[in-house]
């Protein structure tokens, strides 16, 4: 039988499938091939013959991609929720995220949230700089309503697997809970009046269905679900320069066959970030996640 992880806790896999939800153990077998099935895959699964509610994962079906901070698969869409305000935006943070949904073949979507307390030429700047790089940008009230929130983002959320990712304190939730209305509701984070940040509200990754009458699947993320590139190496650095779109075809005319594009005279990327055809902030993220994958050698993967 065929179904979908949902969620898991303690080993214990949530799996949809057409005959109704099953709690399910999953193989030792995976263990030693190095799967570890997630919220998101696709698997076979056998009924318990005692247990009509359990049943055991016997096959994770190829992913179409995986991400691993937060774990999940077969991703459609990646939502990357930062506020204007109260927090700011870390760019740096947004452009990895951008960078890894681009590598994974996953659509990016970048929503702004607290657009009320930014001034128009602060949103006007900051979005578009996305906008021009390709990236779909929708831009956020911090009281807006709910039926405001799905004119916004429902046409993309419904029909697709989505996950939404981002600090904690700006918003994610909110949207969520007015995306999803008859799901669970989810705690909403309040921001630290000290620290600026918010708390972390969500304690595991769940996939949601889209309820009654529609399709596709939301996934909830924990806290902060930011990708650690210290931890796990994603791409190679080579491949960076692929995963930053607006640099793709410029890197054929560079004049080196292989730049690095951070440093070299010559450079076409670099000659469109000094002239102001390319937005420095972009570059100053790209820099930093080659340093950051420079670190990674070939035999650390072995």
């Amino acid at each position: 039988m065929r179904g979908r992880i949902l969620t898991c806790s303690a080993g214990v896999y949530r799996v949809e499938t057409e005959n109704g939800v099953y709690s399910c153990t999953a193989r030792g077998i995976f263990r030693q091939e190095g799967i570890t099935p997630t919220p998101g895959d696709w698997v076979e699964i056998t009924p318990d013959e005692k247990d009509t509610e359990a049943g055991v994962i016997e096959k994770v079906v190829d992913r179409r991609n995986h991400l691993i901070r937060p774990g999940v698969a077969n991703i459609d869409i990646l939502f990357i929720v930062f506020a204007y305000r109260d927090p700011l935006p870390n760019f740096y943070s947004i452009d990895k995220l951008c960078a890894i949904a681009e590598h994974n073949s996953i659509k990016a979507h970048i929503v702004f949230n607290k657009r009320d307390l930014a001034e128009n030429e602060e949103i006007e700047e900051i979005t578009s700089v996305y906008k021009a790089c390709g990236y779909e940008v929708h831009s956020l009230t911090a009281g807006c309503s709910p039926e405001e929130i799905r004119e916004a983002l429902g046409e993309y959320v419904y029909g697709n697997t989505c996950v939404f990712t981002g600090p904690s304190g700006v918003g994610k939730s909110t949207i969520i809970n007015a995306l999803y209305p008859d799901m669970p509701r989810l705690e909403t984070g309040r921001v630290s009046e000290k620290t600026k940040r918010g708390r972390h509200t969500t304690r595991s990754t769940v996939l949601y269905p889209a309820g009654e009458g529609k399709s596709g699947y939301l996934v909830d993320t924990p806290g902060f679900s930011l990708l650690d590139f210290e931890r796990f190496r994603f791409m190679k650095k080579e491949e960076l320069v692929y995963a930053f779109p607006e640099y793709a075809d410029l890197a054929l005319e560079c004049k080196y066959k292989k730049c690095t594009h951070t440093k070299e005279e010559g450079c076409a990327i670099l000659e469109r970030v000094n002239d102001g055809t390319l937005p420095k902030s972009r570059h100053e993220s790209y820099v930093a996640i080659w340093e950051d994958l420079k670190k990674h050698h070939d035999w650390d993967e072995k």
